[in-house]
């Protein structure tokens, strides 16, 4: 029914169509006009037939194409009736009052039909007007959340230099050898803020097992430490560091804290404990997560007395093999390989330059020497979170500081792979058996 009021009410969009149209309808009118015989008034009221048909088919022209296409086919109809009638000899029962009554009811519909032809034109405009402006901001709210979107991944890919971290809690924790923890745990609290965004969080010494909430340090005057909360009690009994990233979809997360850090040393020893009620959950990454549970268990390395590394000798084999340990924890909760470089053979006159190694240390850098079996020295290598392409740049470092060492200069370094073999970079995930095999052969 739709689709015939459209036909009906709607014309032509082209031209010549529609004069066809308007042709076709005139002279159908006519023969129309001609069959009925009403050609006078006397006649039309006098037959059976109350309603002037011939009027039909210019209204409908004057509804699809408007006041000036009826008016025409209107006077078409009028002068082809007139001609039949004069070749007949029979003009005088023309009928001019019919004539002017068609005209003036095509001018009435047509008008009519202009009038709302152009309100229906005005309301089309406004409808593509605002069909753009919608576009428009559709496109616009969509760069808006692509730029955000890329904002965010970009805040979160630029992560906090584990180097510099690490340097930082290393030169408060030399120049502050007792009562460690207070001028730490500001410090802390502020790196650990730069890696997830913390906003409102806490840091509390742990004393016989126990949260110590004198000895402490806050983000925001809004932090309150709730020992009766589900997740911090799971992190004190696991010993694990926990953030709300890792709840499922389906799980309910009950927790006033976002992110809860365990501050573990390499002796499985919880020397203190930091939780947030509020952090840039975008900077959650896993990325970042594992960088914090190694700053963090870096420093609880340093508020622990005895365990002043990470230069370990060959009597610590067991405190290597625990650095190991965390190291792999972290690949599995977290993703984040170590790798691991070792330098093997060291000749006398590398001795010097061994030394210059060893103090080229970076900050959370395990180093181990010892000795094979054949009693040759052996320098171990541990680098956190160092995927091998930057183990590599390290390796190569190494190469040319040793090269540097000697004072040299026809030394390559083709040679000095022959006198010192290098193994790695090896990484602990991928090349786990072999590594462990090997440091099993290692020792005084």
């Amino acid at each position: 029914m739709k689709k015939i009021r459209t036909l009906l009410l709607i014309g032509f969009k082209r031209n010549w169509v529609a004069w066809l149209e308007t042709t076709v309808v005139a002279l159908f009118s006519i023969w129309v006009w001609n069959k009925n015989g009403a050609v006078n008034v006397e006649t039309v009221l006098g037959s059976e037939t109350s309603f002037f048909w011939p009027l039909f088919g210019p209204m409908l022209i004057s509804i699809r194409y408007g006041f000036a296409s009826g008016v025409i086919c209107g006077l078409m109809v009028i002068a082809g009736v007139a001609s039949s009638l004069q070749l007949n000899e029979n003009l005088q029962n023309f009928s001019f009052s019919l004539s002017v009554g068609m005209i003036l009811t095509l001018m009435i519909v047509g008008e009519f039909r202009d009038h709302w032809h152009e309100i229906n034109q005005k309301f089309n405009l406004d409808h593509d007007y605002m069909r753009q402006k919608l576009e428009s901001f559709t496109k616009n709210y969509h760069l808006l959340k692509v730029s955000h979107d890329q904002l965010e991944h970009r805040i979160a890919g630029e992560r906090v230099s584990l180097r510099a971290s690490v340097n930082r809690l290393q030169e408060i924790a030399l120049k502050n050898t007792e009562n460690r923890f207070e001028n730490m745990r500001s410090a802390f609290l502020n790196i650990i803020a730069e890696i997830v965004g913390l906003e409102v969080a806490g840091i509390y010494r742990i004393k016989n097992g126990q949260i110590d909430k004198s000895d402490h340090a806050v983000i925001s005057e809004h932090h309150v430490l709730d020992l009766k909360d589900p997740m911090l009690k799971n992190m004190m009994e696991t010993k694990k560091l926990l953030t709300a990233a890792k709840i499922g979809k389906d799980e309910i997360h009950r927790s006033r804290y976002q992110v809860c850090i365990p501050l573990l040393d390499t002796a499985d020893n919880l020397q203190a404990i930091a939780v947030a009620e509020k952090a840039k959950f975008f900077m959650l990454t896993p990325s970042n997560v594992a960088l914090l549970s190694l700053v963090s268990n870096f420093a609880a390395d340093l508020l622990n007395e005895h365990l002043q590394v990470p230069v370990l000798n060959a009597q610590q084999k067991h405190l290597f093999e625990q650095y190991m340990t965390r190291a792999e924890d972290n690949r599995r909760q977290f993703g984040a390989d170590t790798s691991l470089v070792v330098f093997v053979g060291f000749p006398p006159k590398y001795r010097k330059a061994l030394q210059e190694v060893i103090s080229f240390r970076r900050g959370a850098d395990v180093y181990w020497h010892c000795f094979t079996k054949e009693k040759e020295p052996v320098l171990v290598v541990l680098l956190p979170l160092t995927t091998v392409w930057g183990a590599q740049q390290y390796v190569n470092r190494i190469k040319e500081l040793l090269i540097q060492s000697l004072g040299d200069v026809s030394m390559t370094i083709s040679a000095l792979e022959r006198e010192v073999e290098i193994l790695g970079p090896l990484m602990l995930g991928k090349d786990k058996k072999f590594i462990s095999s090997f440091v099993q052969e290692l020792g005084n």
